[in-house]
C-alpha cells in the first residue's frame, strides 16, 4: 500500500512539472518540430563546371534550359538581360524601366517559369505600381522586344498591413500562392511571415498559412523583430509544398499548402527559439535554398554571423528530401552565394562572391 502511495505521489509531481514547463517552441511555432539526425559521414567533394558567358552578367540569377536570366541592376533602361547558355552569347535586354505604359520602377525577382501553348513565360511583380505582369519570354526573344501577355492589378498595401508580396508561384491556371515577408509595424513589433493562396486574375484571398504563432518584441530579443523568423524559401515544383530554410536556426519548415500543416525539422543539438530571448550569439545557418520535386538544396554556414564587409566562404550544400531527411552533404571548390535549380537539365547553377563567373553542378553526378 505504501508503495502505491509513493508511485501516485511521483505521478502527481511529474504531471505538475510537465504542466508548468514553458515550451518555447510551441509558443512561437505553429506545428510539430522533429529532430534531424545527421548520419552523413562522408561529404561528397565536387568540382564545379564553368558556364562561359560573353557579356556583362550580374544580379539575381535564374535559368530555364538553354536560357540564363539576370535581374541586373547595372542595366540603365532594362531590368533583365538573357544569355544563351550553350553559346554564351547575350540574347538581349528586356523589361523596361520607367513610368510609361508597361514600364515600372522595380521588379521582384523571377521565382518560377511555366509554359502556356508551348511558350515560356514567367510572373513579374511590380510592388510600387501594385501590378502583376505575365512576361512572354518566347515572344520577347522572337520579336526582340518585351512582350507582356497580361497586366493584372495586384494591391497589397492596405490589406496586408504594409507587407508586400515577394515569392510567387502559379499553382494552377487561376491559383497563385504568394509569400508575405515579415514587415516592421513599429520599433517594437513586426508582422509574421505568411503564405497566401489567392485567385490569379482577381487577387482574392482564398487561404492563409503561417508557420508561426507570434513574433518577439524588440525589447525582449537580441534580434530585430522582422529578422526573427527570417528564411530563404522555395516551392516544390508540383505546387504542393513550400520549404522555409531558416537563417537563424538550424531548421527547415515544410508547409503542405493543401492541408495547411507545417512540420519543422531541426538539426539535433541545435538551439531552439529561446536563443532569440537571450543575449547569446546567434549563428547563421541556411543562407540559400532551391528545390526540385525530389530534393531540397540548402547552402549551409552554421557559424557566427560574419562581420561588416566580410565575405564568408560558404561551400557546403546540405541536401534533404521532402520528408526532412538529410541525405547528402556536398563540398564545392568555390565559395558560393547564389543558387538556381533547372530541372530541364538537372543542373544546379551557382555563383561565387569572389569570382566573376557562373558555375553549374550536374545533379546526376551528385547521386550516382
Amino acid at each position: 500500500m505504501e508503495r502505491i502511495r509513493e508511485i501516485l505521489c511521483l505521478v502527481i509531481i511529474l504531471t505538475t512539472c510537465v504542466s508548468c514547463y514553458k515550451n518555447d517552441d510551441s509558443t512561437y511555432f505553429n506545428g510539430e518540430i522533429r529532430t534531424i539526425e545527421d548520419g552523413i559521414k562522408n561529404v561528397k567533394k565536387v568540382t564545379l563546371k564553368v558556364v562561359p558567358l560573353d557579356g556583362a552578367n550580374f544580379g539575381w540569377l535564374s535559368t530555364y534550359d538553354s536560357l540564363m536570366f539576370f535581374l541586373n541592376p547595372k542595366l540603365t533602361d532594362r531590368f533583365y538581360n538573357i544569355f544563351n547558355i550553350d553559346t554564351g552569347k547575350e540574347i538581349g535586354t528586356f523589361c523596361n524601366k520607367g513610368g510609361g505604359p508597361e514600364e515600372v520602377s522595380t521588379f521582384a525577382p523571377i521565382f518560377q517559369f511555366f509554359k502556356e501553348g508551348g511558350e515560356l513565360k514567367t510572373l513579374l511583380f511590380a510592388p510600387n505600381e501594385e501590378k502583376l505582369f505575365v512576361w512572354n519570354i518566347t515572344q520577347s526573344i522572337r520579336q526582340n522586344t518585351t512582350i507582356m501577355d497580361r497586366i493584372i492589378p495586384y494591391t497589397w498595401r492596405t490589406e496586408n498591413g504594409g507587407a508586400p508580396y515577394f515569392l510567387m508561384f502559379l499553382q494552377n491556371e487561376n491559383t497563385l500562392i504568394t509569400e508575405l515577408q515579415s514587415f516592421p509595424l513599429s520599433d517594437e513589433e513586426a508582422t509574421l511571415p505568411v503564405y497566401q493562396k489567392r485567385t490569379f486574375d482577381t487577387n482574392k484571398l482564398l487561404e492563409s498559412y503561417s508557420s508561426y504563432k507570434k513574433s518577439i518584441k524588440n525589447s525582449e530579443a537580441s534580434i530585430l523583430p522582422e529578422s526573427f523568423f527570417y528564411s530563404n524559401d522555395a516551392f516544390k515544383p508540383d505546387g504542393t509544398k513550400v520549404v522555409q530554410a531558416m537563417v537563424n536556426l538550424p531548421q527547415l519548415n515544410i508547409l503542405d499548402v493543401e492541408t495547411g500543416q507545417t512540420v519543422g525539422y531541426r538539426m539535433k543539438g541545435g538551439p531552439d527559439f529561446t536563443i532569440f530571448e537571450g543575449t547569446g550569439e546567434i549563428k547563421k545557418y541556411y543562407t540559400r535554398v532551391q528545390a526540385d520535386d525530389n530534393y531540397i538544396y540548402t547552402l549551409y554556414w552554421g557559424k557566427e554571423r560574419w562581420k561588416h564587409l566580410e565575405v564568408p566562404y560558404m561551400n557546403i550544400i546540405h541536401v534533404y528530401d521532402w520528408y526532412g531527411n538529410l541525405i547528402q552533404k556536398i563540398e564545392t571548390d568555390y565559395g558560393l552565394d547564389q543558387m538556381w535549380i533547372d530541372s530541364a537539365r538537372d543542373r544546379l547553377y551557382l555563383t561565387s562572391p569572389k569570382v566573376d563567373e557562373v558555375f553549374y553542378l550536374d545533379l546526376n553526378e551528385v547521386f550516382d
